[in-house]
């Protein structure tokens, strides 16, 4: 997932800079994608070792959140349209690692978001000096606009981390159910088995009105 949606977009970003020259610097994403299969190949390779350090998994998120962030960077910041692309990692840590990895995920997005914000109109200001300056836009939206752009961003995060999670646990709880109620179903149909196999007349049963439902003469015989 992490590899189509690194082709896809910063791919049609590319397209998109080569056909109408803008603001966009061009190296950067060349840059980024390669560093997105560089370290997806990475995480294939560390897969095995997951169980015995799971300290992978958040690292692994975490990457991508970082990506993520130089991503919004790279095209535009607080405008950017690329900041659903939290959603992501957020949903999937839900996934993997149910609601405390979404939150985890939720904060790290939201701490990387905001300073990103911060950065951005403090270099506006001429307080900062930011690498890649060109792909800022020249002309940021009032300070009132953005600070309602990032909470609704943070509030998106976070409700997303809480509704995946919750529902991977709910998931994971009805999975520990099901098992449970299999194997006892198991255990019941080998205690029967057992009682069958160890009768030394027939067995019959009957409903509630001694109607005869079923009559086993195996054993008799």
């Amino acid at each position: 997932l992490r590899l189509v949606v690194a082709t896809v977009l910063m791919g049609a970003a590319l397209v998109v800079q080569l056909r109408g020259p803008g603001p966009l610097p061009i190296n950067p994403f060349f840059f980024l994608i390669g560093l997105t299969y560089a370290v997806s190949l990475g995480f294939l390779g560390s897969l095995p070792f997951v169980e015995r350090w799971p300290w992978l998994t958040d690292v692994h998120f975490g990457i991508d959140t970082f990506i993520i962030s130089a991503a919004v960077f790279l095209t535009g910041g607080v405008e950017s349209l690329f900041t659903t692309l939290y959603m992501l990692p957020i949903v999937a840590a839900s996934t993997v690692q149910f609601r405390r990895g979404g939150l985890q995920l939720a904060v790290l997005s939201a701490i990387l978001f905001v300073g990103l914000v911060v950065a951005q109109y403090l270099y506006a200001s001429g307080n900062l000096d930011l690498p890649f300056r060109s792909g800022l836009p020249a002309d940021l939206p009032p300070v009132n606009v953005a600070q309602y752009t990032v909470g609704l961003n943070v509030f998106g995060f976070f409700a997303v981390a809480f509704l995946s999670g919750s529902l991977a646990e709910r998931a994971r709880r009805g999975e520990v159910r099901l098992e449970r109620a299999t194997e006892q179903i198991a255990d019941i149909q080998a205690f029967n088995q057992y009682v069958l196999d160890n009768l030394v007349s027939g067995l019959a049963t009957a409903d509630a009105g001694n109607r005869l439902l079923t009559f086993n003469r195996s054993a008799m015989l």
